[in-house]
């Protein structure tokens, strides 16, 4: 099971990272079409309620034309490195030694990385509250949230990791 996760997780990295480097460039295309009315064979920019939207034809992506690509930009890129470190994080798990500095490196690493999308978010939540005195709980919310719990949780498997090479450093000493 532990092999399957890792498994899961390298192919998670590797369809993510594939998915980002073919997005990312097709976006910055739509871009160069829209403002200088060039026309590309494989993206087209759609006019829908007053606002101008980029669709990419054959892979069923389609994002409005503002500062909302560079969001969608960063969050593939965030989930890229995300699911690399994930895929580090699992093979701690297939490992001989499971109590080492590498893999303590490897969990604080992940733990950390988890707070990126809790900061943007609250600091997100922060700024909708004061310009429309509003406060609801959406989509990208729910993200953070799970950010949030997930990173509670690794806060203790860190602690236990911590607790296990302090541990085997010991038992090492006393051999």
């Amino acid at each position: 099971m532990k092999k399957l996760a890792y498994l899961i997780s390298k192919l998670t990295f590797w369809g993510f990272l594939i998915f980002s480097l073919i997005l990312i460039p097709l976006s910055a295309f739509s871009f160069l079409e829209y403002y200088f009315n060039w026309d590309l064979p494989f993206v087209d920019i759609v006019k829908r309620d007053g606002l101008n939207f980029a669709k990419i034809k054959n892979i069923g992506v389609e994002f409005w034309l503002t500062y909302t690509v560079f969001l969608m930009w960063g969050t593939l890129i965030y989930y890229s490195i995300y699911f690399y470190v994930l895929k580090g994080f699992f093979k701690i798990f297939i490992t001989q030694k499971t109590f080492e500095e590498n893999s303590l490196k490897k969990l604080t690493l992940f733990y950390r990385i988890n707070y990126i999308p809790v900061i943007i978010g609250f600091i997100g939540i922060t700024i909708r509250y004061f310009m429309h005195n509003t406060l609801r709980f959406d989509e990208p919310h729910f993200f953070v949230l799970i950010h949030l719990i997930l990173a509670f949780f690794l806060y203790f498997y860190l602690d236990l990791i911590r607790k296990g090479n302090y541990i085997q450093q010991e038992n090492d000493l006393t051999i």
